[in-house]
């Protein structure tokens, strides 16, 4: 029965230790002020955790884009919302445009 219970808290130390280093950080104002123009949406994703609400949206803009290389615009909007606050960030084409936080007070 000793045994059983050694290995058992050796188990949960080992799992007390290396579990919170694996956790996704998830959304503070802390971590938003690390968010920079250009990251990716996933870098994004890793650094705040999953949003709360995303919006997608694309256009194809004709023969005059191809002129300039932009024959598909696309962008999303993601969401973060706590208690504390909201952060709002655009991505234009997979990458960070513009970035936005509000305290919900």
């Amino acid at each position: 029965m000793l045994f059983h219970l050694s290995k058992f808290v050796s188990v949960f130390l080992v799992l007390t230790i290396f579990l919170p280093g694996c956790a996704t950080p998830g959304f503070t104002y802390s971590s938003f002020t690390k968010v920079q123009e250009g990251m990716t949406e996933e870098e994004v994703i890793r650094l705040l955790g999953e949003p709360t609400d995303v919006t997608s949206g694309s256009v194809t803009t004709g023969g005059i884009g191809a002129l300039f290389g932009i024959e598909n615009l696309s962008g999303t909007n993601m969401i973060w919302k706590t208690a504390d606050g909201k952060a709002n960030i655009l991505f234009f084409r997979g990458k960070v445009k513009t970035k936005s936080f509000t305290n919900q007070f």
